[in-house]
């Protein structure tokens, strides 16, 4: 094991250590104020979408089935970290651990792309799914629905329309371009093809899986933190407006609620069963599952 991982791997262990010592009080006040079965049963439920998401990177990375374990690995060692970090800065560390899976950033890259291109695209749905049902939508799930939609439409031109082109381009350059300006739109338009077929070969044959994984994996971690505002809420609130509910705050990270000491005792669960998994692959050389 590279000393590097022994770091960082030590130092969230220690994270860990201290999430158990700052978080108990106020997991202990919460049970006293509901049920236990209830708040653990939600933790599960939350659990469950970090699952999913665990087996929508092993989908991506069928093509490079080695690095299936260690992928889902930086996932699982990254999930806690990045929980912690506010505006989605966990991506980047989640992005760096890819970079040291993969032999190439190209393919850290496409997977990485792939995935948050899932995760716009359902969300998308979703949003719109709640304007079709004539739902009350926050003014804050508005904006998120235009920049989503606008990020979901400039993702499929790329893949559909303009990297198309890129064979075009690169055909005509290399015929009939010399300038040095030229020969730096080629070797820019040679890196964003290449990028572009890592996104293909990642995703190719399984579309279908691919997008049923996004869709279970954000029903799972709406419906967890649907649950949770019921089970705190007073009266009986309309399903559809804690589903309304539970997708906005599902879209802030870096939480310090109640709410979000139970998504980081569902990550601590993870982090723990996978530094077990990882001494025990380093331990008896398992590189592959």
């Amino acid at each position: 094991m590279r000393k590097s991982l022994r770091i960082y791997l030590t130092l969230l262990l220690a994270v860990v250590i201290g999430w158990f010592w700052w978080s108990a009080p106020a997991m202990a006040d919460l049970g006293r104020v509901t049920h236990w079965s209830g708040l653990l049963g939600i933790t599960a439920l939350y659990l469950c979408s970090h699952v999913l998401r665990m087996l929508r990177l092993v989908l991506l990375t069928l093509d490079k089935r080695n690095n299936a374990f260690s992928l889902v690995s930086a996932h699982a060692l990254t999930a806690l970290p990045s929980s912690f970090l506010p505006f989605k800065l966990g991506e980047i560390l989640r992005l760096a651990a890819f970079f040291h899976v993969f032999d190439t950033r190209q393919k850290a890259i496409a997977v990485w792309l792939a995935e948050r291109f899932g995760d716009v695209l359902v969300i998308t749905i979703f949003i719109f799914g709640l304007y079709l049902l004539d739902i009350k939508v926050p003014p804050g799930m508005r904006t998120v629905f235009i920049i989503f939609v606008l990020a979901s439409g400039i993702g499929l031109l790329g893949l559909f329309a303009v990297a198309k082109a890129f064979v075009y381009l690169n055909r005509h350059l290399v015929l009939t371009s010399l300038s040095r300006r030229g020969l730096v739109l080629l070797r820019t338009s040679h890196v964003l093809r290449g990028l572009e077929t890592s996104i293909h070969r990642s995703i190719e044959g399984r579309v279908s899986g691919f997008l049923l994984l996004s869709v279970l994996i954000w029903f799972f971690e709406i419906m967890a933190l649907s649950l949770f505002i019921n089970l705190l809420a007073i009266g009986e609130p309309d399903f559809a407006e804690l589903f309304a509910s539970g997708l906005l705050a599902s879209l802030h990270s870096g939480s310090r609620n109640a709410y979000g000491i139970y998504q980081s005792l569902a990550l601590v669960v993870l982090t723990i069963v996978f530094l077990l998994a990882v001494w025990l692959a380093a331990r008896f050389k398992i590189t592959r599952i």
